[in-house]
Parts: structure tokens; C-alpha cells; sequence
């Protein structure tokens, strides 16, 4: 007969200590305009490469035949990207994102310009196009458009032919009720996570993000080119990004969520008057120069406390890797940003890597600026790869132990050596955190990322950690897009259920099994408690003094990088199953 093997757990909370204040500040998230999080994640575009900025003998994602690209005209562009010219020609686009529904409406759009001296064009989803005539005028473009009513697409195909010669410089195709440009599916999902704030543009997308060009209407910014990170900065999007949303969308998007906005300046592409207007534009009241700029948009001042002064410059940073260069111009940039906003705080890019220390130490030793935070990037994991093992479970049992002691190697660096005789005035800001960047949600990812959770939660005091930014959180496991369908993740359930601590203070909270992790606070009425089981046995809970009057689990069916397959489901009885966590609310008995 088999029976069933359980760890028995005995839980002890001391809610007779002060504990100290839950930080609601390690809510936050990325919102970088990388990979798939912006175009097949927030954005409700779904033409990619819709500017045609990208390519070499042809455009890339697009089918084009009778054509000629266009790449040393920007002028005649009206969004100064590249364009092309149809000769009796057509160009096509097949995508997953092309995905849509019966019973919503939908919006085509061509810019383009008549060369020929008359010329039909016709585009649309197939079966939805219609057929526009165009005649040149001596008008710069026409912007031909119209709404349709949606039949069930998945996997679509939009196209584009002309009847004569015809410059087309750019294309759109979107739902008619989108927010300012993004998915209202993707920005419910958001509501449901509840950041406390949004980290924009990036990240290292910041370096690509031309913050004045985002502030022209859509149609007319010019796209980001990320082929210097072609790796992995825009690499579902042909290595560019239409800027479709810009810093007052970014806001808008925040008002929305009722999420703080924080902003990342780039090294290299402000100086220090650049910053000045950029924080007068968010910040200043509508007497300054910029600050009249924004009121004309019609927008309140941002009120943007948080700015990240540069971001990975010791790697990304072109002439600002030196550790002098970018010290120098992280002080000018906050001279300019404090004369332009005294109340504002700043965060410095810094670095704990172990090949980077000297470039921290070099760094520190020649700024000469106050600051408010350091920022910290923590990607605790490497991507599992066939020396692993099957699953990649080598790097799945070392997960299990992450955090266990409380320590965290990168920021005993910076409390031990880099600030050791200063710590007691560091404030640390975790603004990238996430087992690896570019990875879809997975069982293995939400086990460490709850475990990173609770770490950061519980490092207040002995790390000062007090704000912390996730990424990020769509399509890199907290929300799935694919298509018109979205999709709460594992990672996102652990955040909003997580949510029960805030407005808490963290209390200790024994386990005399070091195979359960806890994170106990203490509320006017009540204990809220979750619990990691690091282990694939199931352990039962036993807490003293105290009983459960609500609880629910995230259950890990199979722990591995290759499964997603979990189960949320309420519980009433103490019991944890393998990798899974458990959140309970506990009155006295």
C-alpha cells in the first residue's frame, strides 16, 4: 500500500514585536518597450515594422513585389523613417498578431502619396479591404483610413496593393477602442497585478527612447533603431520600435492604474539641459517653458518623484563605460535635473558584477552629486540549456535553496565594501528584478520569483531594500498576450495575492522546518502568512496559537522550466503541496 509522505511544520509568529513596515515600494514594474511587452503585449497595433524602417534588399516582415525601397529620403517620410514605392506592386504581412474578433470594430490605415498621376489602392485584413483613389495632388500624403467590422481572424494576413505608382510610408491597423494606443485586455490584467509604480522607458531601451519625439502625435515620431542591442532589445520587432507610446501615453497609462510613474534618463542621449527641459516638461507648472508645453497637450503636471540617472553604463554606455565619463555626466544630469525640480529623488546606476566592482568603486570615488537610491539589477538564475540535465533541473534544485539564509551575494557587496563605513544612509532600489529576463512564464520561474519575493520583502533592515521594479511584467511571466487572448500568469497571481501584506508590518515568524520559507505580517485584526514549500514533499503547516480563516494556493503540478501547469484553488486546511506557495489570513484562536 503507498501511503503519502508530508513534512510536518510547526509555524510560530510573534506579533508582540514591532516588526517594521511592509514596503508597498517592492510593487513596482518594469514597463520597458522590449521584446514582445509593447507590440504582441501592451500595444493595441497590430502591424509590426508598420513604418517600414527595417531591412536591407526588402522591408522586413513584409512581403513586397513590383516595389523600390526608399532609405535616403527621410525627409519625405512623414515620420523621417524609410519608405516604399509600389509600381503596379502589392506588400503583405501574415502574424499571430493579426488577431480578431467578431462583434468589435477595427481601423485601417495607409499614409501615402500618389505618383502616378492617378492610382487605386486597396488594403485591409483579408476579406475586410477596401479601395481608396489617390490622385497626385502635390499633397505631402493622404492618410486613407475606415473602420470595419471584425470576422473571426487568427493568424491574419493584411495587404496592400496599388494600381499605378504610389509611395506608401506608413500603415496602421488597430481596435477602435484602445487606450491612447494600448490593449484595455492587457491594461485590466495590469489593475489586477496593482504596481504601486512603472518604471519607462527601460532599461536598456532608454538609450534608444528620444523623449521630444515621442510627444508628436503617433504618426509622426520617428522609430527607435535598437540594431545596436540586436540581440535581444528589439528582437521581435526587426530591431525597431514605432514609439506608438510615448512619455504622455506612459502617463496616461500610469493616471490610469493609479501606479507612480518613474523615468530613467539615458547617459548617453540627454545632456544636461536635455534633462532640465525633460523634467521642467514633466514636472514644472505651466509658467515654465516646458511645463506650458505639456499644459497644451492638456495634462497636469506628472508629478514624477523617481529618476533614474543612466542605466548599465559599465556595458551599454558607449563613451560613458568609462567609470569618469559617466560620473561626470550623471553629475551634470542631476545639477540640471534639481535646478529644474529641488524635490525630486535620483537613483545612480551602479553594478555588483563580478567583473565590474573596480568600475563601482572608480565610479563612486569621482561623483560628487547627493543621491537618494542605488539601484540594483538581480536576475538570479541562468537560462536553463542542455548541460543541465533533463529539464534543466540542475538549475531547478539550485533554485530550492535561494535565499535560504537571507544573504544576497551582489548586495553584500555594496553594504560590506563599496558603502561600508556609508550604509546607514543607502537606500537600495531594485528597479530589475526576475529569475531571467526574455523568458515566458514557466513553473520553475514563478518557484524563484516567489522566493525573490520574499527576500526583498524581508530586506528592509538588513539591506535596506525599499522599492523594488519587476521584469517586466508582459509576455516575461506575469501576463500572457498572444493574439487578441490575455492571460494572468502564475507570476501575476503571486503578486496579487501578495497584496494581502501591504499595509502590514513584517513580524518574525519561525518554521522549524527550513523547507517552508515564511513571510508573516501583522494587520489591526489579523496575521497574513505566505508560505514557499522549497521542497517536492507536501508540508503541513501547524500554527501556534492561531487559526486560518481564509487561504488559497498556487499549486505547482510539475516543477520544471518546460511546464506552466499550475492550479489556483482556495484552502482551508494547512497543507502546501511541492514548489507551490500558500497564502493564509490567521486569527488568534
Amino acid at each position: 500500500m503507498n501511503t503519502v509522505q508530508f513534512n510536518s511544520v510547526r509555524i510560530l509568529p510573534r506579533p508582540e514585536t514591532s516588526g517594521f513596515l511592509f514596503e508597498k515600494g517592492i510593487f513596482g514594474v518594469n514597463l520597458e518597450i522590449t521584446r514582445k511587452g509593447f507590440f504582441g503585449g501592451l500595444c493595441a497595433q497590430m502591424l509590426n515594422n508598420r513604418k517600414l524602417f527595417m531591412g536591407t534588399d526588402s522591408v522586413d516582415g513584409w512581403i513586397c513585389e513590383s516595389f523600390d525601397r526608399i532609405t535616403d529620403r527621410p525627409e519625405e517620410s512623414l515620420c523621417h523613417s524609410h519608405f516604399v514605392i509600389l509600381t503596379n506592386g502589392s506588400m503583405s504581412q501574415t502574424s499571430e498578431v493579426i488577431s480578431l474578433q467578431e462583434g468589435r470594430t477595427y481601423e485601417a490605415k495607409v499614409w501615402a502619396k500618389a505618383i502616378s498621376e492617378t492610382a487605386e489602392i486597396t488594403f485591409g485584413v483579408s476579406g475586410m479591404e477596401k479601395t481608396f483613389s489617390v490622385a497626385a495632388d502635390g499633397a505631402p500624403y493622404h492618410e486613407l483610413s475606415y473602420t470595419f467590422a471584425g470576422m473571426n481572424v487568427e493568424n491574419g494576413l493584411f495587404s496592400l496593393q496599388v494600381t499605378g505608382q504610389v509611395a506608401i510610408y506608413e500603415v496602421s491597423l488597430m481596435p477602435t477602442d484602445h487606450f491612447h494606443g494600448m490593449r484595455w485586455d492587457v491594461i485590466e490584467a495590469l489593475r489586477q497585478i496593482a504596481p504601486t509604480a512603472l518604471r519607462f522607458p527601460g532599461g536598456c531601451a532608454a538609450d534608444h527612447f528620444d523623449w521630444k519625439e515621442s510627444l508628436k502625435a503617433p504618426e509622426f515620431r520617428k522609430p527607435a533603431d535598437g540594431r545596436s542591442k540586436a540581440w535581444f532589445l528589439f528582437r521581435d520587432t526587426y530591431h525597431q520600435d514605432p514609439l506608438d507610446i510615448g512619455l504622455n501615453e506612459f502617463i496616461l497609462l500610469c493616471r490610469e492604474l493609479g501606479a507612480e510613474p518613474e523615468f530613467t534618463v539615458s547617459l548617453i542621449l540627454s545632456d544636461g539641459e536635455d534633462a532640465r527641459q525633460l523634467v521642467e516638461y514633466c514636472n514644472g507648472d505651466a509658467t515654465t517653458e516646458y511645463g506650458a508645453k505639456r499644459q497644451a497637450f492638456g495634462l497636469d503636471p506628472f508629478g514624477i518623484h523617481l529618476w533614474y540617472v543612466g542605466n548599465e553604463a559599465y556595458f551599454f554606455g558607449n563613451e560613458y563605460q568609462s567609470s569618469a565619463a559617466a560620473a561626470a555626466r550623471t553629475d551634470e544630469l542631476i545639477a540640471a535635473m534639481k535646478y529644474a525640480d529641488p524635490t525630486i529623488a535620483v537613483a545612480i546606476g551602479l553594478t555588483w558584477g563580478y567583473n565590474y566592482k573596480a568600475w563601482a568603486f572608480d565610479f563612486m570615488k569621482q561623483l560628487k552629486s547627493s543621491f537618494e537610491y542605488v539601484s540594483y539589477h538581480d536576475y538570479i538564475g541562468i537560462l536553463p540549456d542542455s548541460t543541465q540535465g533533463e529539464n534543466g533541473m540542475a538549475t531547478c534544485e539550485i533554485l530550492e535553496s535561494n535565499f535560504a539564509d537571507g544573504e544576497c551575494f551582489g548586495l553584500n557587496f555594496y553594504r560590506n565594501q563599496l558603502y561600508s563605513d556609508s550604509f546607514e544612509n543607502i537606500r537600495i532600489c531594485v528597479d530589475e528584478w526576475n529569475y531571467s529576463w526574455g523568458k515566458d512564464s514557466s513553473n520553475a520561474l514563478f518557484f524563484s520569483n516567489a522566493l525573490q519575493f520574499h527576500f526583498l520583502a524581508k530586506s528592509k533592515e538588513t539591506y535596506h531594500v525599499d522599492r523594488a521594479e519587476f521584469f517586466m511584467p508582459v509576455n516575461e511571466g506575469m501576463i500572457a498576450v498572444k493574439g487578441h487572448t490575455c492571460k494572468m500568469e502564475s507570476t501575476g497571481e503571486l503578486f496579487r495575492l501578495m497584496a494581502g501584506h501591504k499595509n502590514g508590518y513584517v513580524i518574525p515568524c519561525t518554521a522549524d522546518n527550513q523547507a517552508v520559507d515564511i513571510l508573516c505580517t501583522r494587520h489591526q485584526d489579523h496575521l497574513y502568512l505566505s508560505a514557499i514549500n522549497r521542497s517536492d514533499i507536501p508540508c503541513v503547516l501547524h500554527f501556534e496559537r492561531y487559526g486560518i480563516t481564509s487561504g488559497t494556493e498556487i499549486e505547482v503540478k510539475e516543477y520544471s522550466f518546460e511546464s506552466n501547469d499550475y492550479e489556483i484553488h482556495p484552502c482551508s486546511s494547512p497543507l502546501i503541496h511541492g514548489h507551490s506557495v500558500a497564502f493564509f489570513k490567521l486569527k488568534t484562536n
